[in-house]
């Protein structure tokens, strides 16, 4: 897709609704990253494991690609992790410095770059974790995403994506409005194939990876479902794009009516409010050694000065 699709509008007023989701996936990911290690022979606590697990996140290095406002960077930064988040666009960039400037104990620990997921601005083997959530799944070309993904991290580190089903609520609010465009042309990709293990399969299919993924959920609520209509509606991504193309067809309010009807038929809500279970495929996968070997541990962020320089654009965007 084009990253002019994510100039404007307001991103947080509908993403910030699911945005916790990025601390279960986060917590998920550096558990398996670093699990607690066994109490010593004899011991019979495990306060040594505890401050073991808590020194290796210390020198974890996290890198969250698509990172939008940054919710998956900055539960890494909490956690102790020391994190880059890249995306490609600007405005998103500075909400996520906004909400990590003085939060202790992200200060200094997240630093945000601009990037492309088709071209990552960062060496070989540089991040024990390369998070993702709700963001690569809007890049073009995803299985050279996926070889990014698995570029920038190092032998034995770990990959976790977070992607909308493509039969779930969130899956299915673009083609809702979509389909009032007319079909789609032969083979157009969606963002929700990422929700789809057999397209990832084929994607990380000659990577040197293992992986596993499993479905999970994420509760959402906005105040009303008219406060939610609004929301995506102005959200910066695809569906304001459909939204400008049925303005001039005059075909919108249709289009907006059954999004409304599609959020009324999941609100799970006993009061006025709009609340609904969306559910997402959560990707775990771990990367192998097949030609490279482990580099030294990591000691912290790289200065600006250390990282290439962005390549250019290549019109991917996340969230």
């Amino acid at each position: 897709m084009r990253n002019n699709d994510w100039h404007g509008g307001d991103y947080t007023a509908a993403g910030d609704a699911w945005a916790h989701a990025a601390d279960d996936v986060t917590a998920t990911a550096l558990a398996a990253l670093t699990p607690p290690a066994l109490p010593a022979p004899g011991r019979e606590t495990t306060a040594d494991a505890t401050r073991d697990t808590a020194t290796a996140r210390r020198t974890t290095r996290v890198l969250d690609v698509g990172t939008g406002s940054g919710p998956a960077a900055l539960a890494a930064a909490r956690a102790g992790a020391r994190v880059v988040g890249v995306d490609l666009e600007p405005g998103l960039l500075r909400t996520a410095r906004s909400r990590a400037r003085g939060l202790a104990p992200t200060d200094g620990t997240v630093r945000f770059v601009a990037g492309d997921a088709l071209a990552l601005p960062f060496a070989a083997d540089t991040f024990d974790l390369a998070l993702s959530t709700f963001g690569v799944m809007f890049a073009p070309e995803p299985a050279k995403v996926c070889a990014e993904l698995v570029r920038v991290t190092r032998p034995g580190g770990l990959i976790a994506v977070a992607s909308w089903t493509p039969s779930g609520i969130m899956g299915r609010i673009a083609p809702t409005v979509r389909r009032h465009l007319g079909p789609e042309p032969d083979g157009t990709p969606s963002p929700t194939d990422w929700g789809d293990p057999a397209r990832i399969s084929s994607w990380f299919a000659g990577l040197p990876v293992t992986f596993e993924t499993r479905v999970e959920r994420v509760r959402v609520r906005y105040p009303s479902l008219s406060h939610a209509v609004a929301a995506f509606e102005n959200k910066p991504g695809p569906l304001r794009r459909h939204r400008a193309a049925l303005e001039a067809a005059r075909r919108w309010q249709h289009a907006r009516a059954d999004l409304a009807a599609l959020f009324a038929l999941h609100n799970r809500a006993d009061d006025d409010a709009l609340a609904f279970d969306a559910p997402y495929l959560l990707l775990l996968a771990r990367v192998g050694t097949p030609s490279r070997t482990p580099t030294a541990p990591l000691t912290g962020l790289p200065d600006a000065a250390d990282l290439p320089a962005v390549r250019a654009p290549r019109g991917s965007r996340a969230h």
